[in-house]
């Protein structure tokens, strides 16, 4: 699987776990997840490359309260092995 493709099985993950997703371009501001309107949001910078994008919706997943590893796809367990093991 390429990069693309796990990080569009990530951003469908985070949104089955209950995220929003906005890209936006961010000129060197850092995005990462809020909560407005009673929803989760992951900001992602559309100027970051695809593997940055997949560690920042990995590290999103570090605000919810618990998450049961088989919600992960098996080929992002371990991309994302650091952050599910803060949750876990």
């Amino acid at each position: 699987m390429d990069i693309q493709q796990m990080l569009t099985l990530a951003r469908q993950t985070a949104t089955g776990l209950g995220f929003h997703i906005r890209q936006d371009l961010l000129d060197g501001q850092q995005g990462g997840v809020c909560e407005f309107g009673g929803k989760r949001w992951i900001i992602l910078d559309v100027g970051q490359n695809s593997l940055e994008q997949l560690h920042a919706i990995g590290s999103a997943l570090t605000f919810l309260d618990c998450l049961d590893p088989n919600q992960i796809p098996v080929v992002l367990r371990n991309v994302w092995k650091p952050y599910l093991s803060e949750i876990v």
